[in-house]
């Protein structure tokens, strides 16, 4: 009975540290423009301009080790309820 507890809270920590040590992703784009303008002298004149853009993506809310475990917790409690619920839904 010890080992299935030691087990059973292993998977927690492990699912709670997974949302932790996600990180976020991060997409750098550099744009360049090049505009060439001739003069009245016969020379032209080159321009440049450059747009560096930086968006960064999360996978999802942040979420810490106790709160994570706490969540997970009670969806392994609310779960027989919800089956049980969803049984009863079917049914009528």
């Amino acid at each position: 009975m010890r080992s299935i507890a030691l087990l059973l809270l292993a998977c927690l920590l492990a699912l709670a540290t997974g949302g932790a040590t996600s990180g976020c992703s991060s997409t750098t784009t550099t744009t360049t423009h090049t505009t060439e303008q001739p003069s009245a002298e016969g020379n032209t004149t080159v321009q440049t301009t450059e747009t560096k853009t930086t968006e960064q993506q999360t996978s999802g809310p942040s979420v810490g080790i106790l709160s994570g475990t706490i969540h997970a917790i009670g969806f392994i409690l609310a779960l027989p309820f919800k089956i049980i619920g969803g049984l009863i839904q079917i049914i009528f």
